[in-house]
């Protein structure tokens, strides 16, 4: 006797969840590495994050768990050395504190800085050279609809000249004023400051090089990390990043990629400024002055 195709997927589905199994994964053994994170630009004072790596299925989500706070910090501008101390700004969105290595003295343009992070007696040495061009945002437009890789999603599309001459690279920067009643991607509310505003800046993680399109106007679009509603206002700026950020973000969101797309051949990340000892990136960048974008919808 033949049976419809439909009673079979039916059969096939009351089978698969008649029964439930429990299935144990081994922790494997793991060793963690220093993590460092160094952006810096002209006219701001430096900030450098320092943090450890953990397994994934480790139980540590607390950025004060996973910050290292007993490392010695400085940066060398090729006159002089400075240290960094440790400090901190409290993040209303998440209602924790962020930690990071800072210095009341501010970044100079045009000059090369040496990092140097000594840990539990290794010292990690990067440079990067404040030399960026300052860049213009020439456009700003809203898509209720585009598609990326990751699904379907509102965007905001930036325009831009390219400046004549390869390897120049780009990423978007917004400021906003929100409250406890917009959520971020990951569908965080704040907790902390009932409905009382704060200031939030998202920063692209996507890199547009200047490959094929070296001296044209250019455009890309990007989706926005919190929500909003009609005529909400936020302010729109473009960096200019050096290789160093470049290859460091481009490598990471290629990992990410890998890790929610099955037809995307795995991506670990590569070795960088500090080798095979630390993971992470020294890098300068330049921003452009802000441009006032309204949310039509």
């Amino acid at each position: 006797m033949k049976y419809p195709l439909h009673i079979f997927l039916v059969t096939v589905i009351f089978i698969s969840f008649g029964c439930e199994k429990t299935i144990t994964i081994k922790q494997q053994p793991y060793q963690s590495k220093l993590s460092i994170q160094g952006l810096i630009t002209p006219n701001q004072k430096p900030q450098v994050y320092l943090n450890r790596t953990v397994p994934y299925f480790d139980p540590k989500v607390n950025t004060r768990e996973l910050t290292i706070d007993n490392a010695t910090v400085s940066l060398n501008d090729g006159i002089s050395t400075f240290t960094l101390s440790f400090d901190s700004l409290y993040n209303y969105h998440y209602c924790q504190y962020d930690y990071f290595y800072s210095s009341p003295k501010v970044i100079q343009p045009n000059k090369t800085y040496m990092l140097a992070v000594i840990y539990n007696g290794v010292t990690y040495n990067a440079t990067a050279t404040t030399n960026q061009f300052k860049s213009a945002v020439t456009s700003i437009s809203y898509t209720h609809k585009f598609k990326d890789l990751y699904g379907e999603h509102e965007g905001i599309i930036v325009g831009y000249t390219d400046k004549t001459g390869i390897g120049d690279y780009y990423r978007y920067e917004m400021g906003r004023m929100i409250d406890s009643s917009v959520k971020s991607v990951n569908a965080v509310k704040s907790s902390c400051t009932f409905g009382q505003k704060y200031y939030v800046k998202e920063i692209g993680r996507t890199i547009y090089p200047d490959k094929n399109v070296d001296g044209l106007a250019v455009t890309f679009v990007f989706e926005p990390n919190y929500s909003h509603k009609k005529d909400d206002t936020a302010y729109i700026r473009l960096q200019t990043v050096d290789k160093n950020i470049s290859d460091f973000y481009d490598n990471l969101d290629r990992q990410k990629l890998a890790q929610f797309n099955p037809f995307v051949e795995p991506v670990f990340i590569i070795p960088g400024q500090f080798g095979d000892k630390a993971i992470g990136v020294f890098g300068a960048y330049a921003v452009s002055d802000s441009v006032l974008f309204i949310y039509p919808e």
